[in-house]
């Protein structure tokens, strides 16, 4: 079994930093009375540096 810290993880292109935040559109399910994902788009923001992009580095 691969352990947690062994999986790649997304990374800013710019500063490094493993802060990556997705565009995304969720709906909400009455059975379960939570949000639930739809969609992810394209777009990348880093938190650390507020970069923008369509590509992030995987990095383990």
């Amino acid at each position: 079994m691969v352990e947690p810290d062994q999986l790649p993880k997304p990374r800013c292109k710019s500063c490094g930093s493993a802060v990556v935040l997705r565009d995304a559109y969720a709906c909400w399910d009455e059975n379960q009375q939570e949000w639930t994902l739809h969609s992810c788009y394209d777009d990348f923001r880093c938190e650390n540096c507020d970069a923008q992009s369509k590509h992030v580095d995987w990095l383990v």
